[in-house]
């Protein structure tokens, strides 16, 4: 039961994510850099249920967004994916459920996806790499950064009142819940 539960509690999020990146992103974008929410979201999510289902939706996430934000349909899907089973799989092995090591591993999620997303820029496009990476993937990762300081505590307390698995992360002086 709390399978099923998870399961549709991250696609109700997904949708929200969904929808907060297509309407509110363009309206905070700070010198061209806009957040990716959608990543933010896969990454911590994929932290506080680290299972299969985590996986899936961030596909099915990033397909979505793939489709309704005229990308190439699988670059944001594989990106997500990637990002989602590495975030899990480095929460598992790394996680001693502190925010410093929650904070880590959701920044090297959105750095690897900017970075990544701006690669795959460089090589379908005429676009170079010092203008795609340093002057977009960069300044969106750290933009990613500053709006997952602000979604790991909602999303913390979101998933500590579903089915808690996995207590939220804290530290010596900063306690999520």
């Amino acid at each position: 039961m709390n399978s099923m539960r998870d399961s549709v509690f991250l696609a109700l999020g997904a949708c929200i994510a969904l929808a907060v990146q297509i309407i509110f992103a363009p309206a905070v974008s700070i010198l061209g850099s806009m957040p990716n929410f959608l990543v933010v979201f896969v990454g911590v999510a994929s932290m506080f249920r680290p299972s299969d289902a985590s996986v899936v939706t961030a596909f099915f996430l990033g397909m979505a967004f793939d489709l309704v934000a005229s990308g190439t349909p699988g670059v944001m899907a594989c990106l997500l994916t990637v990002a989602a089973f590495v975030s899990a799989r480095a929460s598992v092995i790394l996680g001693n459920d502190t925010l410093s090591v929650s904070l880590l591993i959701s920044m090297a999620a959105s750095l690897f996806v900017e970075v990544c997303y701006a690669l795959f820029y460089v090589a379908t496009t005429d676009v170079t790499a010092f203008d795609a990476i340093l002057l977009r993937g960069l300044p969106c990762a750290l933009y990613d950064c500053a709006v997952c300081l602000i979604v790991m505590p909602l999303l913390s307390a979101a998933f500590a009142r579903q089915a808690p698995r996995r207590s939220a992360p804290e530290s010596s002086t900063i306690r999520l819940r």
